[in-house]
């Protein structure tokens, strides 16, 4: 039997999985893992052995909490392809389609991520009705999308709101300020600057999306590469080798820099 699910309803119930999607789950175990493979590499519903993304989001998760990691990046492959070929679809013809698509298999592959870090339960939903949690998830990046989408966890909390109501300055995460520091002249107490924080973020924003990424990502505290395989790296979830992530992140610096400098009249 597939393992439960962790996250509860708002009554304390445990979210459990559709019979139809158990089903399938416990059908692919008894497969070989090449037959997993042929048929989660499937990409239309219309075509005969279609697997549902709910299970392949189960063994996704779960080749990683085993160590798997061919069959971990192999099955998260295929669902980043699923979900690209949806977004093509609902962006065609839009000007910004292709930024648009990036954006948000940006924040999916984030949510994966910190998922596989032990952070929260978010990718629960998706093994329940996986395209109705995308869909909540597509539609909160276009909501957000011109405030920062440089990461999807927030960079701080603001602090309790005082007599007159309102809401006290941000206060950013250590984490934050520590990742900050490399392209803050090594000074992390910059970021308590509110008009250099925000300067700071607006920049981030401008970025190109795979730069975008990277920062995001860095920012989160995630490693550009390791040489431990159980370690989900920068370069891993983006499906590149590290020297493609350090020249994201290079030509990031470089940018955010120029326009901090601009931003301080330097």
């Amino acid at each position: 039997m597939p393992e439960p699910l962790k996250r509860r309803r708002l009554d304390g119930t445990l979210y459990v999985r559709p019979p139809e999607i158990e089903a399938w789950i416990q059908q692919m175990e008894l497969a070989t893992p090449e037959e997993r493979a042929r048929q989660f590499a499937t990409a239309s519903r219309k075509s005969t052995g279609y697997v549902p993304s709910e299970v392949l989001t189960h063994f996704m998760r779960r080749a990683w909490s085993t160590g798997s990691q061919a069959e971990f990046k192999q099955v998260y492959r295929f669902l980043l392809a699923r979900i690209e070929r949806s977004l093509k679809r609902v962006f065609a013809g839009m000007g910004d389609g292709q930024g648009l698509c990036s954006e948000i298999m940006s924040r999916f592959a984030e949510r994966v991520a910190k998922d596989c870090k032990g952070q929260g339960t978010l990718l629960d939903f998706f093994e329940i009705h996986f395209d109705e949690a995308f869909a909540a998830l597509r539609t909160t990046a276009l909501r957000q999308i011109g405030p920062s989408t440089a990461d999807t966890e927030p960079l701080g909390t603001y602090a309790d709101a005082g007599p007159d109501g309102e809401s006290g300055p941000l206060e950013v995460r250590h984490d934050v300020e520590l990742a900050a520091a490399e392209f803050l002249g090594g000074d992390p107490k910059k970021i308590n600057d509110p008009a250099f924080r925000s300067a700071l973020f607006a920049a981030i924003d401008k970025l190109p999306a795979d730069q975008r990424q990277v920062i995001g990502l860095l920012l989160q505290d995630f490693q550009i590469d390791s040489k431990d395989e159980n370690v989900l790296t920068i370069a891993r979830m983006l499906s590149c080798d590290e020297r493609t992530v350090r020249n994201r992140r290079d030509r990031a610096y470089k940018a955010l820099k120029i326009a901090l400098e601009v931003e301080n009249g330097s």
